[in-house]
């Protein structure tokens, strides 16, 4: 996996780790225009090629950086197909000039002499072999797209990579392409299985040839199929994404890891720089640390994700961020207060919640559904917040935080409905409802779906909210009078 023409790890997109598109020139491009070299052609300019550059092999590189623009609908992936050889540019086609960087690479690799000297290979893939994948990642990544022809010419490519014995980084790479375009196809079980055999390569002796930045993108895949789970995710499952997310970190930090940590502090500096890299990836490890039932972590990672946020200039996601640590803090609470340690740790969460609650008063932006994203997380905090202060015997508190929320929402979808109305007054089309895996900050419950009564409804809690059975008990109570 390597990043063309941007070392930015920022992800904010719904779509998965390798969707996105990078500084124009990937975007629209056709790989079918890449050229197929004969295999006799390839083999006469591997005999001219000295023993070590036969010798030295690529890395296979399927991959790209989720593109910042969360509302952009149409996500087209770069993909990299990169040799390690330094001699190809010399004996390249006097077309590759016209070129773009993609087309480029995949053809240094369709000519690599790597592909048909290969010890553990039975043969190089044929030209037909060849073609079946351009195909695949046309249908997939190009302009007339389709994903499920795509994913049923991966899996011929799979077959034929395996029946071969080709490197097992490639076909790593393969399946990690598939389990993208599963998480598109909102398979995310289908897709986790594969990030899981990309992982599992990857992790293997021939993981060493693939590049470095494979092993985030398959871990992040992997760790946002189990996301997207949500609370339907075991807590085996969640244990397992949110190890995958903190490898993820750690790969993708520009520090190295020797476990360095400030006084007090949960994770290592070289995650905490993870972190900072991607926030976006961060508040989604705190949700599936939620699921997991760590708590404790799950507030954490979401107390730093509002700091790198904040720390970008984005104030939103900030704030949504510092809501989330207060629910996380809010579900580890246990049922009795009369325990010094529950004590504390209600008293904390309570001061969280308040803290962030108030910290949205300033928030401004010129993204409508974002900012009527962040009403809706401090309505969610609000109601959150009168469970917990109605189990502690709050009775007024629980009540005034309540009424403050159910008039917030109320007053956020009013406004939603009059949006609607007035772009249906004026024939403006609605914006295109992409079905996705609600995985990102970004799919959080909006205006169109806000409001009190739905703090009634189990399924919505669960699916929507995700949140864990006590805190669900602690606002049944309170909405019950119990």
């Amino acid at each position: 996996m390597r990043f063309l023409g941007s070392s930015n790890h920022l992800s904010s997109t719904a779509s998965y780790p390798s969707t996105g598109g990078i500084d124009g020139h990937i975007r629209g491009s056709s790989l079918l225009a890449w050229s197929v070299i004969s295999l006799s052609q390839r083999r006469r300019q591997v005999a001219s090629r000295p023993s070590a550059a036969r010798n030295c092999r690529p890395s296979f590189v399927l991959n790209a950086v989720a593109h910042p623009d969360y509302d952009n609908s149409v996500h087209v992936a770069t993909t990299s197909i990169q040799s390690a050889t330094s001699s190809s540019s010399s004996s390249a086609s006097p077309l590759l000039s016209d070129w773009n960087p993609l087309e480029k690479d995949i053809h240094n690799w369709l000519t690599s002499s790597s592909n048909i000297l290969l010890s553990d290979a039975t043969r190089p893939p044929s030209n037909d072999e060849i073609k079946t994948l351009q195909k695949a990642f046309a249908l997939f990544y190009g302009t007339d797209r389709n994903v499920d022809e795509a994913v049923n010419l991966l899996t011929k490519s799979i077959e034929s990579w395996e029946a071969t014995n080709q490197g097992g980084d490639e076909i790593a790479g393969l399946y990690r392409v598939r389990g993208d375009a599963y998480m598109e196809l909102t398979q995310p079980r289908l897709a986790a299985g594969d990030y899981l055999k990309s992982i599992e390569l990857l992790d293997g002796p021939d993981g060493i040839k693939a590049d470095p930045e494979e092993k985030p993108a398959s871990r992040l895949g992997h760790a946002r199929a189990i996301r997207s789970l949500g609370m339907t995710a075991t807590k085996e499952e969640a244990k397992s994404a949110s190890k995958d997310y903190e490898t993820y970190f750690r790969l993708v930090s520009r520090l190295d890891d020797d476990n360095e940590k400030e006084a007090g502090a949960m994770f290592s500096d070289a995650i905490i720089d993870g972190i900072q890299r991607n926030p976006y990836a961060a508040w989604e490890w705190g949700m599936v640390n939620r699921v997991a039932g760590d708590y404790d972590a799950a507030a954490e990672v979401h107390r730093l994700a509002a700091k790198a946020f904040e720390e970008i200039g984005d104030k939103p996601r900030s704030v949504i961020s510092a809501l989330d640590q207060g629910v996380d803090l809010a579900s580890g609470l246990g049922d009795s207060n009369d325990s010094k340690d529950n004590g504390a740790k209600l008293a904390k969460a309570t001061k969280i919640l308040e803290d962030a609650i108030t910290s949205d008063v300033n928030v401004e932006g010129r993204d409508v559904e974002l900012l009527q994203r962040v009403v809706a997380k401090e309505g969610e905090a609000r109601i959150a917040l009168s469970g917990v202060l109605w189990n502690s015997k709050e009775k007024a508190g629980a009540e005034a935080q309540f009424g403050e929320a159910c008039g917030r929402l109320d007053d956020l979808n009013q406004d939603y409905q009059t949006r609607e109305q007035e772009r249906i007054k004026k024939g403006r089309m609605p914006p295109p409802k992409v079905k996705r895996l609600g995985f990102s900050i970004d799919d959080i419950v909006g205006a169109d779906e806000a409001s009190c009564s739905r703090f009634k409804n189990e399924k919505y809690i669960q699916e929507k909210l995700v949140w864990p059975q006590g805190l669900q008990t602690k606002v049944n109570k309170f909405l019950t009078l119990k």
